[in-house]
């Protein structure tokens, strides 16, 4: 069903290609659509500062290669896409993009940026091969509602950009407890061109779980309550599609 439909729409915007052919805006815009349409799935991770957005994406692609700490590169958009051989590239704000040697420590990977700064830089993208990439690109986004505001809007613009679709076309939001500052964004993403047709793209999850409750052993237990009086809030049903933890 999924590629019968997915087949259907690409037919419909060559059709549209052809009657917007003499439209330069509108084929461009048709031929993004067509593009992104070919391409594997982009699933944002966002939250705040924290709240395990790199050790989810780690876990979903099965291997630690997603910093965790709070250095320099957490303040980066990263992607993470398939690619047979494992390489690195870092996409500055200016100037042609580069390659950034791989590197391990204790079996994880540590992205070495020498001299270049976090604010200099527009994204890093980690071809890996990993299976869990063939069909999905994971984007490790920088904490919202970070003390830096620097920081805080490198997620916001890029997932929710002023004059421009989203470049996500879905996004995990993760939140160890709910924010106003979490439903402020997840309604501004429902406000752009990923959420505009009505259907809702983002899914809620309740992170750290096991830490609710001081780290007892019935947190995990906790979390689910939690998680189950989140998913029946009628403030929060429209805007993420589900809840888990």
């Amino acid at each position: 069903m999924k590629e019968s439909i997915s087949a259907g729409v690409a037919d419909l915007i060559q059709d549209a290609l052809l009657v917007y052919a003499d439209d330069p805006a509108a084929a461009a815009a048709l031929e993004t659509y067509a593009r992104r349409l070919s391409e594997p799935l982009r699933l944002a991770v966002a939250g705040m500062v924290k709240a395990g957005k790199s050790t989810l994406l780690n876990a979903i692609i099965g291997e630690e290669i997603a910093p965790t700490d709070t250095g320099e590169c957490t303040r980066i958009v990263t992607w993470y896409r398939y690619g047979h051989t494992p390489r690195i590239t870092a996409y500055p704000v200016a100037g042609e993009p580069h390659i950034l040697p791989l590197k391990r420590v204790d079996g994880r990977l540590v992205f070495v940026l020498g001299n270049a700064r976090a604010e200099d830089t527009e994204r890093l993208v980690v071809e890996w091969p990993s299976p869990a990439l063939r069909e999905l690109t994971l984007i490790d986004t920088p904490g919202i509602a970070s003390l830096s505001e620097d920081v805080s809007a490198r997620s916001t613009d890029f997932l929710i950009p002023v004059d421009a679709p989203s470049e996500a076309d879905a996004i995990i939001y993760l939140m160890r407890h709910m924010h106003a500052s979490d439903l402020r964004f997840l309604e501004s993403f429902r406000d752009t061109e990923a959420g505009r047709s009505g259907t809702v793209n983002a899914l809620a999850v309740l992170s750290r779980a096991d830490e609710i409750g001081a780290g007892r052993i019935d947190s995990l237990l906790s979390a689910g309550d939690i998680a189950d009086r989140y998913r029946r809030d009628h403030s929060l049903r429209k805007l993420a599609l589900g809840w888990s933890r």
